[in-house]
């Protein structure tokens, strides 16, 4: 595996071969090179809202001569409150990108056929076999890059996971991604699968993912929500669970992950899981007289967070667990968060607002979900990542303990880990820069 070190030096690298002027544009004033975003998968989940401003950022910072064009094939009405507060430059575009016999055509379109450079931002969507085997949605969602192939528009992707290519699917993967300008993997283990495989991009290279450099807050209501429910700036550990259990806006039979029925292991995967959680939770509170608050990044959690531990806390400790008993969006997540001592999680991007955020986390992972969940070991976090299936409660909770005890060593982690992000996302970004000259 590539270790920081050799991350730092492919960043040195990569930023003096594709170095450019700060002080004179690189591109005509009469042709302002355009860069359409593919981003936002869902508003029940303040981690796929996270990734979209994150992203934005990083790109406003960084590639600031480009128009901004950013796609949602279906409404994400929370995700763009936060964008049009936050980004007023960038421009939504709306569409699918085929239905059935009718032309391609309209804003969808006109948008591809203006860009200067189509990127798909971060996830795992392009995966086949690793929760199921859709072919037609996992050949749609190759569709525009095949679109941009046929029109000469480079593409790219930014800090994606790739878990598994089924039987037949591997093929069509590579040929097309290693068509991709550049490609930059949120985890090392995905890199070295596609290198494994033999993709073939120019740039393959660890990328994070695009929700590290998330920045927005909605603080009028995160410091309302603080004062009412007696949380006091660095008094108190977030807490943030996954379970298997379905989607509250899924009316069908769900998903793999997030099952309608789960099985019996499923359900015993959660008491298991739960019961960890609540056990550090309970030597928290007795160890360090400070509070909880258990805080959705799903939708669906909230009331699974108050049945499956909350409610089957010790008296004692739940007057200083605090529920939250609704759903928010990143930005109020964010101000919550920036007033944390420490994180604790099954879910990742929580974790990922909260580093960025200069917070100690603690990131106990499912590795059924895929190779994303090494993200952490990767920008030199290893201690504090966990297999939540394998590791006691005791192991994971010392952890927890030992920010605690000696917090400016741990916030010091925290903020040579985010030095290390910064340094890759400049260097994607500066790839990024390099493509829109090609072509403008």
């Amino acid at each position: 595996m590539q270790n920081r070190r050799d991350f730092l030096k492919l960043s040195s690298l990569t930023l003096a071969a594709t170095s450019v002027s700060t002080r004179l544009p690189f591109v005509s004033a009469a042709k302002k090179p355009v860069i359409l975003l593919r981003s936002s998968w869902n508003d029940h989940n303040i981690g796929d809202q996270g990734h979209t401003p994150g992203t934005l950022r990083l790109l406003e910072r960084y590639v600031p001569e480009a128009e901004i064009l950013l796609w949602h094939q279906a409404p994400r009405p929370e995700t763009e409150k936060i964008i049009v507060r936050n980004f007023p430059r960038v421009r939504l575009v709306r569409g699918d990108f085929y239905n059935g016999d009718k032309p391609f055509e309209g804003e969808l379109k006109d948008a591809f056929d203006k860009a200067s450079l189509f990127i798909w931002n971060s996830g795992m969507v392009h995966n086949y076999g690793l929760f199921g085997y859709d072919w037609p949605n996992t050949m749609a969602s190759l569709t525009p890059y095949y679109y941009c192939l046929d029109r000469g528009i480079p593409f790219g992707l930014y800090g994606q996971s790739f878990d598994k290519f089924a039987h037949l699917a591997m093929p069509v993967f590579r040929d097309v991604l290693s068509r991709a300008a550049f490609i930059y993997t949120r985890d090392d283990e995905s890199r070295k699968f596609l290198k494994e495989n033999n993709f073939k991009s120019p740039v393959l290279e660890f990328g994070p993912d695009g929700c590290f450099g998330i920045d927005v807050r909605d603080e009028e209501r995160g410091v309302a929500y603080l004062k009412k429910s007696g949380l006091e700036d660095r008094k108190f550990l977030v807490v943030v669970i996954r379970t298997n259990t379905k989607h509250i806006y899924d009316k069908g039979g769900g998903s793999a992950l997030n099952p309608a029925q789960p099985t019996s292991e499923q359900q015993e995967q959660d008491r298991q899981r739960l019961g960890k959680v609540r056990e550090l939770i309970t030597t928290w509170v007795r160890q360090t007289g400070l509070k909880v608050l258990l805080a959705p990044e799903v939708s669906k959690e909230v009331v699974q967070a108050k049945t499956g531990v909350y409610d089957q806390l010790p008296a004692d400790i739940q007057s200083k667990v605090v529920w939250r008993d609704s759903f928010w969006n990143a930005d109020e997540a964010l101000s919550v968060y920036a007033r944390a001592h420490s994180m604790f999680g099954i879910e990742p991007h929580s974790l990922i607002m909260g580093l960025a955020l200069g917070v100690p986390v603690v990131h106990a992972r499912p590795l059924v979900h895929g190779r994303k969940g090494w993200m952490f070991r990767d920008i030199g976090l290893p201690e504090w990542l966990f297999d939540i299936d394998a590791a006691p409660a005791s192991a994971m909770t010392e952890q927890v303990l030992k920010i605690h005890q000696n917090y400016p060593s741990a916030k010091e982690k925290v903020r040579k880990a985010m030095a290390f992000v910064a340094e890759r996302q400049q260097a994607g970004m500066q790839v990024i820069r390099k493509n829109i000259k090609l072509t403008s």
